[in-house]
């Protein structure tokens, strides 16, 4: 053998004392792991919480968004009187959704054989300058009877 692998087997030997046992570095890296691993399942679980809460009030948002911006109403507001008498009925125009606005207009302007090159066509005429408009009012005049002038 070698004088310098002589000397470092030599040291290695003195010293060996000092090295921990391995079972007990073994025990300590699986406990420390652990906490590892429970401290990520933690933070994991806060964010997909806070994650949800945000997809939720968001939710909420868009559908009073979609809704118009009607207000929730108050949970827990009491009436003190009720009215004596009914309120009145809606009228037809303010019932109807948005999407059924000029509709029966619409209808009637393309059930009459018009298209969109009319529309563009009435719009130029009557001085409108969106053509659905053209067709709401082209829709509204054959309801009432009269005459496009095309």
């Amino acid at each position: 053998m070698s004088h310098p692998k002589h000397r470092l087997r030599k040291a290695m030997e003195d010293h060996e004392y000092l090295a921990p046992n391995a079972l007990t570095v073994y025990d300590r890296v699986n406990v420390l792991s652990q906490i590892y691993r429970r401290r990520r399942v933690i933070m994991q679980s806060a964010g997909s919480a806070v994650l949800g809460a945000g997809l939720l009030v968001g939710l909420v948002q868009m559908h009073a968004f979609i809704q118009g911006g009607a207000k929730p109403p108050v949970v827990g507001a009491m009436v003190s009187d009720p009215p004596s008498t009914p309120p009145p009925s809606p009228s037809p125009a303010a019932s109807a959704s948005p999407e059924d606005y000029g509709r029966s207009e619409l209808d009637a302007f393309f059930n009459a054989g018009y298209e969109w090159d009319d529309a563009v066509k009435l719009a130029r005429l009557w001085k409108i300058e969106d053509p659905t408009n053209a067709k709401i009012e082209a829709g509204r005049r054959l309801i009432a009877g009269q005459h496009l002038p095309l």
